[in-house]
C-alpha cells in the first residue's frame, strides 16, 4: 500500500512543479522586424478608434502637436522604431464617417494645414468632436482612455515577459549570487547589464533588489552582502518595441541544511498568490478600479488575508492609462483613476504585497511583494498571466564541494540518507538538520 501512495504523491507533486514555467533567454527580432510588428499594432489601433468614438458618442477626435512638443498619445499612433518625434505641425483626425478615410494624417507648418482640416470636417459634418483636454487626469490631457484596449499581440508580449523571467531565474541563482560577496546593488547592476547588453532592451525604471533577513542575523548596515537564509526581492521591468513590463519576484538563499525555504516564507508566498488570483478574478470589464479594489479587499477579509493591493494598467507607459486598483500609499478609493473602468484588450500589472508572520525569524509582519502582468484572453473572457505566475521561490543553492548544481544534491548524499529520507527528498519533503 505504501508504494502506490508514494507514486500518487510523486505524480501530484510533479504536476504542481510543472505549473510554473521555466524561462529561457530568446533574442528579440531585428529592428526592421520590430518596426513591421509595431506598424501592425498601429494599424489595429487606427481601425479600432472609430468604433471607440461611436461607443462614447463622438463623431471625431482631433490631435495636433508640434515637433518636440508631442501629445501624450503620439507614440501610441506611430511606430516608435522609426518615428522618434512629431515633425513641424503633426495632426491626426479620427472620425466615424463610413466613406472617408480615417485617420487623416497631416504634417505641415504652413497655414494651409488648417484649410485641409476644415475641408475634411466640412465633409464629415461631426456633431461632437473630442480633444485631449482635462484638468484632473494627465492621460486624458494627452492620451485617450481606450488606448489600452489595443495592446493585443500575445506572442510578442510573451517574448518580453519570458526574457524578464529568464533574467530573474538566473539572477536569483548561485550562478550569479555569491554568498558573502554579492550585494543588492551588485545584483541591480547585473540586471541592468543583462537588459542592455544581452537581450538589447531598455527599462522605464532602474531595477531594485531588496534583502530581508531574520533580526537575529547581522543587519544590512552591518553586513550588506547576501547571506544564507536571506529572502530576496526584485522589482524589474523592461522596455522594447514601445511597450513596457513590470514584475516583482521573490528568491531565497538556502542554508546548507535546507532543501526549501522556511515553511512560513512559503506560506507567505502562497497567500500573496491567493491575493493575485483574487485581483485577476475581480477584474471584470465594466467595473471601476475602485470596485475591483474593494471586491478584492472583501475577498481577502473573508479568507483571513492581510496585505496591500496597488495594481495598474501598463503598456505604452509603465504606469499607463486606465483603471487604477488601489495605490501603495493609498489603500482606498483613488480619485480619477479609481473611477476609470476595466476594459478588455489591455494589460494590467497585478501588483500587491501580502502580509504574514515568520516565526522562524521572530517577525510578526513580513511583506511578500509580487507583481505579474495580465492580458485579456478572448477564449475564456478573463485576464490571464502573460507568461506565468510565481508560485515557488527562486532558490540560490548552497555550495557543496565547489559544485553549484542543485540536481547533484541527491546523488552525492544518497549514501548518507536513510531509505525514508531518500524517498522524502525525492518527493520534495523538507528535512532540516541542525548543525
Amino acid at each position: 500500500m505504501l508504494l502506490p501512495r508514494l507514486l500518487s504523491l510523486l505524480s501530484l507533486l510533479m504536476l504542481v512543479a510543472a505549473s510554473m514555467p521555466v524561462a529561457k533567454y530568446r533574442p528579440l527580432p531585428s529592428l526592421r522586424e520590430q518596426d513591421a510588428m509595431e506598424k501592425k499594432w498601429v494599424e489595429k489601433r487606427h481601425r479600432l478608434i472609430p468604433k471607440i468614438l461611436r461607443a462614447h458618442g463622438y463623431d471625431a477626435w482631433i490631435i495636433t502637436m508640434r515637433e518636440y512638443a508631442e501629445d501624450t498619445v503620439f507614440r501610441s499612433l506611430v511606430s516608435t522604431t522609426t518615428t522618434f518625434s512629431a515633425r513641424r505641425r503633426t495632426l491626426f483626425l479620427f472620425h466615424t464617417h463610413p466613406n472617408i478615410t480615417s485617420p487623416i494624417h497631416l504634417v505641415d507648418n504652413k497655414p494651409e494645414i488648417w484649410d485641409e482640416l476644415n475641408r475634411v470636417l466640412d465633409a464629415i459634418q461631426p456633431e461632437r468632436i473630442a480633444v485631449n483636454i482635462d484638468e484632473d487626469m494627465a492621460f486624458s490631457d494627452g492620451l485617450h482612455t481606450g488606448e489600452g484596449r489595443l495592446l493585443t499581440s500575445k506572442l510578442d508580449t510573451n517574448l518580453m515577459m519570458e526574457n524578464v523571467w529568464a533574467m530573474v531565474q538566473e539572477g536569483f541563482s548561485e550562478q550569479v549570487v555569491q554568498v558573502g560577496k554579492t550585494t543588492a546593488e551588485d545584483l541591480e547592476w547585473w540586471f541592468r547589464d543583462v537588459m542592455r547588453w544581452r537581450i538589447g532592451t531598455g527599462t522605464w525604471f532602474p531595477p531594485t533588489v531588496d534583502i530581508y533577513r531574520s533580526p537575529s542575523e547581522p543587519s544590512l548596515e552591518q553586513d550588506p552582502h547576501m547571506r544564507e537564509g536571506d529572502m530576496l526581492h526584485v522589482d524589474i521591468g523592461i522596455t522594447a518595441m514601445g511597450m513596457n513590463t513590470d514584475t516583482q519576484h521573490l528568491g531565497y538563499i538556502l542554508r546548507a541544511n535546507e532543501t526549501s525555504p522556511p515553511r512560513s516564507l512559503v506560506r507567505g508566498l502562497h497567500r500573496a498568490n491567493r491575493m493575485q488570483d483574487m485581483n485577476r478574478r475581480e477584474m471584470v470589464p465594466g467595473r471601476t478600479g475602485d470596485e475591483v479594489f474593494f471586491a478584492v479587499k472583501r475577498a481577502m477579509k473573508n479568507e483571513g488575508l492581510e496585505g496591500d493591493v496597488y495594481s495598474h494598467p501598463i503598456g505604452d507607459y509603465g504606469h499607463s492609462a486606465g483603471a487604477i486598483i488601489g495605490m501603495a500609499n493609498w489603500q482606498d478609493s483613488i480619485p480619477g483613476g479609481g473611477q476609470n473602468k476595466v476594459l478588455k484588450h489591455y494589460w494590467t500589472s497585478v501588483e500587491l504585497a501580502g502580509f504574514g508572520a515568520v516565526p522562524e525569524w521572530g517577525v510578526e509582519k513580513q511583506r511578500f511583494e509580487l507583481e505579474e502582468d495580465v492580458y485579456w484572453q478572448e477564449s475564456t473572457n478573463t485576464f490571464e498571466w502573460v507568461f506565468g505566475q510565481q508560485t515557488e521561490f527562486h532558490l540560490v543553492q548552497p555550495k557543496k564541494g565547489g559544485d553549484n548544481n542543485p540536481k547533484s544534491d541527491l546523488g552525492t548524499s544518497a549514501t548518507s540518507l536513510s531509505l525514508v529520507e531518500g524517498l522524502g527528498k525525492l518527493l520534495g519533503w523538507h528535512f532540516a538538520r541542525w548543525l
